[in-house]
């Protein structure tokens, strides 16, 4: 199975994104002390960081879904976007081999 869980996007002011589906992976939302741990870890690459901690609520008539998702606004070369992904994606996985959640029984 495919545990890959960040993935750059693109930008179109020279940023690099990244978009870290952090949820699946640990069936929670990321808690305060670990989005300033990322950041701290991509500060040896990027010059300024944002992190979102980002909680979407998507719901019809006949769905209701939640998303946890982590998106970090890099200030740094496209040329790292990739090790900014690498960093995202071990941060998530350090993340939920420390804590996670089971989904509730439907």
């Amino acid at each position: 199975m495919d545990l890959t869980t960040a993935f750059v996007r693109a930008t179109t002011d020279g940023t690099v994104e990244v978009v870290v589906n952090f949820g699946p992976l640990s069936g929670r939302e990321a808690t305060q002390a670990e989005v300033d741990r990322l950041a701290r870890r991509l500060l040896a690459i990027a010059s300024d960081v944002r992190v979102h901690a980002v909680r979407t609520h998507d719901m019809g008539p006949d769905h209701e879904t939640i998303v946890h998702q982590v998106v970090v606004e890099a200030d740094a070369s496209p040329a790292h976007a990739d090790a900014l992904r690498d960093i995202c994606e071990a941060w998530a996985l350090d993340c939920a081999e420390e804590r996670s959640l089971s989904p509730l029984p439907l």
